[in-house]
């Protein structure tokens, strides 16, 4: 290969472009040696060329380190421009831990003196390679020329500064008023800018000197007229307001000057921020700056909607945000898919009951098939928020939300989720049990309005034996989650709540799509007959109904996957079942588990995450400690004399016997009191505190957990 070193930089340029890639290795190696000769040549104009050649390799991806000591000599070259070229390939070469900056400190105090060129280009090598050390050892170099009379040493000079106050806090008090005189002064808007930049890093390394900026700032503040400069002041004095509220109040007349009078998006925006999240009780300037986001949240650009939510999350409270629903609402429904999650996000962190029915039914009524599931998870959210405190009417969320979110879900996901609320809600309303039949009914409708009309969501569906069949999915979830309360809530139900749910089943052949919830089926069968057979006492309606429960088995069984009778349908379908199996299978179902010892509970060790004890049955408590005393009367009389055993004896039974007449009294008290009927109770939910015995709501999340 020719000699490149006596070739330009576009040369160089040129030769690397039409060098094959299998050869790029051969000629960067020939071009690394070719530098290192040029380097040292006499002439300058090949020297500069070196250098060129140096910030080409860089660029190419190439480490240079090597060229350390080398561009370091270039730093003292008679020439300027092999200087200013050398300062600016400092960076590349050098860093605050290399060994050459020892040789750097008295080429860069040198320079500061010179023409502005040369002290700009060495401030800027400066700037990149400064340590502690060298920051201070050239400190007093650098901050005399504070005053200097071209702006962009003025601007490099702060710069740097701020870096050197960061490395040496202790230069900060006895330094920081010569920035102050310069900024009161300063008409450059750079060098204010910098100016700015010192200040929050002088605030981050010593937060107590900020007394001494405020005034300066407030100053700067009311004078300007720079929006970029407004910008970095209104967020500087953001930091300024955490450490002095009382700032706040010599903000007001500035902060409404300028959203009065200024037009620039980007300045009010910064000020609405501000208005947002540190003046909220300032009534006229709160106004104002609410009046500018309703027209940034209704703006046609999307990055201007996007911003206007950013500055209303600032309100940080429920009421506040509540203000602009109208404006949420018409930008849910223009924006797309991210504008929608911010919004979804808004809701479900400040949605209350005060208008959480709005809330509710608006996303109810929205279908998007790109973000639908985003918006049934936010509505299950909402719903659940606080333990359903944003819920006004329970009966309206069973029997009407519940049925619509469930025609809307298209994941296994949300569809889990609306499970594990169903279970919540009946907990802690367990008057809604009475409604299981209906919701049922309700939601299986709307899973067969669906695939009737081909609308909504029909993922995984598969077609098999003339029949729309349905995987593991959303809806077989559901499915099973409908058969199991409706079958627990069977022995509250009356005569037509059981008819009814019967003939629907007898009538619809929709539960053949769910093959994988036949055995919940059998069960919820079995527990109709038996529930309506209670009710009924009639042997000829016990007959018809297992005539019926015939037919639904016929269905069944032409699955495929169904090769035997079930476990219920052959109870069912026995010759000699009677009213009197139906009695004894009646009393298994409400048969109560006895209490948990408490000796057994004392065994068991308590979980972490329960922040609540146990629940003790406190009879057996007493019972316990009762015979405890008996047992430890007998082993007490056992040692006594023959005639103290009968006085003893005597004694324990006349206190038993009086014990037994007053718990006798007791029940007789509790049935004279359970003879009035009561008035039906409004349905209302329940509260942790006065959930069923032995459940709270962290066992209900902990189940959700290992589920």
């Amino acid at each position: 290969m020719d000699q490149i070193f006596t070739r330009s930089l576009s040369d160089i340029v040129k030769l690397s472009k039409t060098t094959a890639s299998y050869d790029q290795l051969t000629f960067q190696t020939q071009l690394i040696t070719d530098i290192k000769n040029e380097l040292q040549n006499k002439s300058e104009s090949v020297r500069l060329q070196a250098l060129l050649k140096l910030f080409f390799l860089s660029m190419e991806g190439n480490q240079i380190r090597w060229a350390e000591f080398l561009v370091i000599g270039q730093m003292g070259s008679p020439e300027p421009q092999i200087r200013i070229t050398a300062f600016l390939l400092s960076h590349l070469v050098l860093d605050n831990q290399s060994q050459g900056l020892i040789m750097v400190t008295n080429i860069l105090k040198k320079e500061f003196k010179s023409q502005y060129l040369e002290a700009s280009s060495a401030l800027s090598c400066f700037g990149a390679i400064a340590n502690k050390d060298l920051g201070e050892q050239l400190f007093e170099e650098i901050i005399s020329q504070i005053n200097h009379s071209k702006p962009i040493i003025r601007k490099k000079v702060v710069a740097v500064l701020s870096k050197i106050f960061t490395e040496s806090p202790q230069l900060i008090p006895s330094n920081l008023d010569k920035i102050i005189q310069l900024l009161k002064k300063e008409q450059n808007v750079a060098v204010l800018a910098c100016g700015i930049s010192l200040f929050s890093q002088v605030m981050k390394a010593t937060p107590s000197i900020y007394p001494l900026i405020i005034p300066i700032v407030y100053d700067l503040l009311t004078k300007q007229k720079s929006n970029w400069l407004l910008i970095k002041l209104i967020r500087f004095s953001n930091k300024l307001i955490d450490k002095e509220p009382r700032f706040k109040q010599k903000l007001i007349e500035p902060y409404t000057r300028l959203l009065n009078q200024t037009s620039s998006k980007s300045l009010q925006y910064e000020l609405i921020y501000s208005v947002m999240r540190y003046f909220k009780d300032y009534n006229l300037l709160f106004e104002s700056a609410s009046d500018i986001l309703k027209q940034f949240l209704n703006h046609q650009d999307e990055n201007l909607r996007s911003l206007g939510l950013e500055c209303l999350v600032q309100i940080q409270n429920s009421d506040g945000i509540n203000a602009f629903q109208d404006q949420l609402i018409e930008g849910f429904k223009k924006g797309d898919y991210f504008y929608k999650l911010q919004i979804l996000q808004i809701l479900k962190e400040y949605t209350t009951d005060k208008n959480s029915d709005i809330i509710i039914d608006f996303l109810l009524a929205q279908y998007d098939i790109e973000s639908n599931s985003k918006v049934i998870e936010a509505l299950i959210q909402i719903i659940q928020m606080n333990k359903f405190s944003n819920v006004n009417d329970p009966e309206k969320l069973m029997l009407q939300q519940i049925p619509m979110i469930a025609k809307k879900i298209d994941s296994i996901e949300n569809a889990e989720k609306l499970r594990d609320l169903i279970f919540d809600l009946l907990i802690r309303v367990p008057d809604l049990q009475i409604y299981s039949h209906k919701i049922f009914m309700e939601i299986l409708n709307g899973f067969s309005e669906i695939s009737l009309n081909h609308e909504g969501p029909t993922l995984n569906i598969i077609q098999r034996s003339q029949q729309i069949k349905y995987s593991l999915n959303h809806r077989e979830v559901l499915f099973k989650t409908l058969v199991m309360i409706t079958g627990e809530s069977t022995r509250l139900l009356d005569i037509d709540s059981l008819t009814i749910l019967f003939n629907y089943l007898h009538d619809g052949d929709f539960y053949l799509t769910f093959e994988n919830s036949i055995l919940d089926l059998d069960q919820l069968i079995f527990k109709l007959v038996i529930s309506s057979a209670q009710l009924h006492k009639d042997i000829s309606q016990l007959n018809q109904q297992i005539q019926m429960s015939k037919i639904i088995y016929q269905k069944l069984h032409q699955l495929e996957i169904i090769g035997s009778q079930l476990l219920y349908e052959s109870i069912l379908l026995q010759e000699d079942f009677s009213l009197e199996k139906v009695q004894k299978y009646q009393e298994i179902f409400n048969k109560e588990l006895p209490p948990i010892h408490l000796e057994a509970q004392k065994m068991i060790k308590r979980p972490i995450e329960l922040d609540e004890p146990f629940e003790i049955d406190l009879n057996e408590i007493q019972l316990i400690t009762q015979s405890d005393k008996q047992q430890q009367s007998s082993q007490n009389l056992e040692q006594k004399p023959p005639q103290e055993q009968e006085k003893v004896g005597e004694q324990l039974k006349d206190v038993e016997l009086q014990q037994q007449n007053q718990n006798d009294d007791k029940q007789g008290l509790q049935i004279t009191q359970e003879q009035p009927k009561q008035a039906p109770k409004q349905m209302r939910i329940i509260k942790d505190d006065i959930l069923p015995p032995g459940i709270s709501q962290n066992d209900i999340q902990q189940l959700n957990q290992d589920d």
